[in-house]
């Protein structure tokens, strides 16, 4: 398999996931409201799926290095780097939560609690840097500036989301929320087309 195939059928996999996440999670809000957490077996569903969306986020970053010019590697690199970091956290978070939390009797992370505030380090602040990091990864060609452009909003956001627990309001913490829940996968789904764009050009290079 090459890196623009991996990169393809990760981002493609990572916009399934994520639209199954959309899902799920609009189904829990809806049953328990914006003020309670979500409960099981809704939550349990939503602790898989963030599970199963580690490893292809991953995958995509790993993908994106191996295509990057030598120009733009140090960035890719630390984006790399930082989202390798963000997979293990959240794995590791939503492991401890469906095996010893509910062992224990804990059903979900409540702010304040140290497996919440390891999340948000995860999703906001890791995966927040690794998407912008992501952007300046890009070739400097007009075909990827849309992309570009769309990855820093969707860092920004996910970093945006750390006001939340810094002021004591988790409401605030939504705007992360919306940044990898709903603009995420539409960036993946944008980097589908990059990577087969990168594909043709690999193919057809021009003269």
């Amino acid at each position: 398999m090459t890196a623009t195939e991996l990169g393809s059928r990760s981002a493609a996999t990572v916009v399934v996931v994520g639209i199954m996440y959309a899902v799920a999670l609009a189904i829990g809000v809806a049953q328990s409201g914006l003020s309670t957490p979500i409960v099981d077996p809704v939550l349990a569903i939503v602790e898989l799926l963030t599970i199963a969306s580690a490893l292809p986020l991953l995958l995509l970053f790993v993908a994106r290095h191996a295509c990057v010019a030598t120009a733009q590697r140090i960035w890719a690199t630390l984006a790399l780097c930082l989202c390798a970091m963000f997979a293990f956290a959240t794995m590791g978070v939503h492991l401890v939560e469906l095996t010893a939390g509910r062992a224990a009797g804990k059903y979900g992370m409540v702010w304040p609690s140290v497996t919440y505030a390891i999340e948000l380090f995860a999703w906001d602040f890791l995966l927040g840097l690794a998407l912008l990091f992501a952007a300046g990864a890009l070739p400097t060609q007009h075909t990827s500036n849309r992309l570009r452009h769309w990855l820093r909003i969707t860092g920004a956001l996910c970093l945006a989301g750390l006001i939340g627990p810094l002021v004591s309001n988790m409401r605030l913490q939504l705007v992360g929320v919306f940044g990898y829940a709903i603009l995420l996968p539409m960036v993946a789904w944008m980097l589908t087309g990059w990577f087969r764009g990168e594909a043709r050009r690999q193919f057809h290079p021009v003269a």
